[in-house]
Parts: C-alpha cells; sequence; structure tokens
C-alpha cells in the first residue's frame, strides 16, 4: 500500500471511530431513558417526618432563613449532583439537616433509586446555588449510583419529581444548558450564565454513564406530558359554594413543632409549622376525643402544641436545646409544676417535653 492509500485508510479508520463512540453514546443514553421509563415512581418522603420516625431533632432552614423569590413563585429549577459516591438520599438529608448553620448550603430535595427526601417547601428558597439562581429556582440534589440499573432509577425519580414541581408551579419544561434560557437548569449552566457559583455537576457524573442533561430534559418532558396540567376547571351549572373562615377569635405563638391536619383528624402534606409561629386562631374543635384548634380552611393543629398542660417536677431539671446541649446552669427544682407543649420528643436517644420554643426537660424529671 503506497503512502497516500496508507494515510487515507488512518483518517477513514479514525472517523470510522469517532463515529461509532458518538453513536454508543447515543444508543447508551436511550436505552437510559427507555430502562428509566419502566422503573416504577418511588415517591416523596418529607424531612420532618422522617426525621420524627427516627427521633431525630429537625433543624428547620426556613424558620430563620426564609426568603421567597425574586418574582414571587420558582422560575425554575436547578439539578445538581452530590458527588459524594455511595451516600443515599437518607445519609445526606441527615448530614445536611445537622450541618447546614455550619456548612452554609441546603437545597429542596434530595434524590437516589430509592425516592425523593424533601427538605422543605419548594415555596422558599435554599443556599444551593448561588445567590442569583438562589432567588429564581428550586435546588434539586441526584444521590451517586455504583451501577447503571440504579443510575437509570435516580434519575427517573428526579424526572418525575422534576416533572411534577414544573407542573405545580405552572412552568413549562424547557432547557436552558446551552443557552441560559429556560425552565430545567443544570449547576453548570448557572455557573456558565448566571454566575455566583463555579460548580459544573452534574455534567461530570452523567457523562460517566453516557448521559447528558439532553437526556436528562427529554426524560423531564415525557412525564411532564404524562401529567395532567394545571387547567382551570369549567364551572359547573350552580357554583358551589365555597369554604370561608368564620372571625379569628385569637392570635397565638405555637410552642411545638405541629403537623397540619384535616377536619377528620388526618395529617395533611401541608408544611410542618414550626415552634415561635404566630398562628391566628378559628376557634376549636373534638375529633375523636382531641381537642384541635382551628387555623385555616380544613386545616386544624393539636390545641396542646398552643395551650400545652401542667406536669408535676418530681426531680429538679436542667433546660437544654432543640440539639440535646444544656442551656446554662440554672434548674427547676422538684415540687413545682411546668407547662409542656405537644408530645415528647427524642432528642439523641433521651426523651424531653418542650417547656417553651426551643426549650425542653429530660421526661424523667417529672
Amino acid at each position: 500500500m503506497n503512502m497516500k492509500k496508507l494515510l487515507t485508510a488512518i483518517v477513514l479508520a479514525a472517523s470510522l471511530a469517532t463515529s461509532s463512540v458518538v453513536w454508543s453514546t447515543q444508543v447508551q443514553a436511550s436505552t437510559i431513558n427507555d430502562t428509566a421509563k419502566q422503573d416504577s415512581y418511588s415517591g416523596v418522603t418529607y424531612l420532618y417526618k422522617m426525621l420524627q420516625q427516627e427521633g431525630i431533632a429537625y433543624n428547620c432552614f426556613y424558620t430563620n432563613n426564609k426568603f421567597g423569590y425574586r418574582n414571587g413563585k420558582p422560575e425554575g429549577i436547578v439539578i445538581h449532583e452530590t458527588a459524594t459516591p455511595n451516600a443515599t438520599a437518607h445519609d445526606e438529608a441527615i448530614y445536611f439537616n445537622r450541618e447546614w448553620m455550619n456548612i452554609d448550603a441546603y437545597v429542596h430535595a434530595f434524590v437516589d433509586k430509592n425516592g425523593v427526601i424533601q427538605m422543605m417547601t419548594p415555596n422558599y428558597g435554599t443556599w444551593g446555588a448561588g445567590p442569583v439562581a438562589n432567588s429564581r429556582f428550586i435546588q434539586v440534589e441526584l444521590c451517586e449510583e455504583n451501577n447503571l440499573a440504579d443510575f437509570a432509577k435516580g434519575v427517573n425519580n428526579d424526572a418525575v419529581y422534576v416533572a411534577q414541581l414544573l407542573h405545580r408551579y405552572d412552568l413549562v419544561p424547557t432547557n436552558a444548558v446551552h443557552d441560559g434560557q429556560g425552565t430545567i437548569w443544570s449547576h453548570h449552566a448557572v455557573s456558565k450564565f448566571l454566575g455566583g457559583t463555579n460548580h459544573t455537576d452534574p455534567d461530570g457524573y452523567f457523562a460517566k454513564w453516557g448521559y447528558s442533561m439532553d437526556d436528562f430534559c427529554d426524560l423531564v418532558k415525557y412525564y411532564y406530558d404524562q401529567q395532567p396540567a394545571n387547567t382551570p376547571v369549567a364551572p359547573a351549572a350552580t357554583t358551589p359554594t365555597q369554604p370561608t373562615l368564620p372571625d379569628p377569635v385569637a392570635t397565638k405563638v405555637l410552642m411545638h413543632d405541629a403537623l397540619i391536619y384535616d377536619e377528620d383528624g388526618k395529617v395533611t402534606d401541608a408544611a410542618l409549622e414550626q415552634a415561635g409561629a404566630k398562628l391566628t386562631l378559628y376557634g376549636d374543635k373534638m375529633i375523636a376525643g382531641r381537642k384541635y384548634l382551628r387555623i385555616g380552611v380544613n386545616q386544624y393543629v393539636v390545641a396542646s402544641n398552643v395551650e400545652g398542660s401542667l406536669r408535676y417536677l418530681t426531680h429538679n431539671a436542667y433546660l437544654y436545646d432543640n440539639n440535646g446541649k444544656r442551656i446554662g446552669t440554672s434548674k427547676f427544682y422538684r415540687g413545682k409544676y411546668l407547662r409542656t407543649y405537644g408530645g415528647r420528643v427524642k432528642i439523641n436517644g433521651y426523651k424531653y417535653y418542650q417547656i417553651d420554643v426551643n426549650q425542653f426537660v429530660k421526661v424523667g424529671n417529672f
């Protein structure tokens, strides 16, 4: 073979090899989305409920850091990845709940192959992608998986959750990673187009599996189209009477974190009300022998979280905060009554009654 033919053959072989790599990557990405669509969505677990079941104190981010979006609602969603191999959504949620005040970071949700753990309501901003993005976008972290099947499950859960959030806020899925215009952003796109951060996730993690933000956006759009749009319901022939609230009877401070119940005494998915919140009360109601206070349309809290009850101290008692750390050296002496609020809470393996906002006394002293 002469030199000219040899060079031609080499160039042709290189071209074919490059085409083969591109084609292989496209096929893999397509296969991942096809595989993902075969997986069932694992659903959402709310952090405060998970911690309550595990006896861990909930360090609510937005109690003292509540800030809204610049236009009153989110404009899109930033997709992150954790960069912590083998750490599950549960692991990350526990870590951030404990450390967010020390690491100055927080996001709305963590997602892995097992489902979504929502850290807080998406109605308010978090510290996820720099000051510009934080006032505009919901922040969602995807956990790293160590095999292709679990990666597909993870992106599937992520895509369904993102599609649901887009519907919730009447946002149409559009890919922002190429021109900085759209509702679905990578952290890399925020760095590139908005600034305030220099991260490039989840590009590297996605590339490891032959995947990209374009592929992820396609998956989000697929699920977005499967869900019903938030379109107004046509009025019936006779417009039903809308529920109204009576005149308020009082405004009181919530002394113990409180779940929100409906008029039948069933827990709703409304965000946990935090101790220290001022509640407007519209009366009370007995449900299955238990007193509730009405705080909104079909919204109630257990009365003991506001009104409390007196308990008798049989031992001298120190005061503790919501991390189980003793507050000062003063103590309450036995033989006195203290007003406690809500039920027992477990902090670092010990049971406490709450006596004020961020103030607790061990159950064994009563």
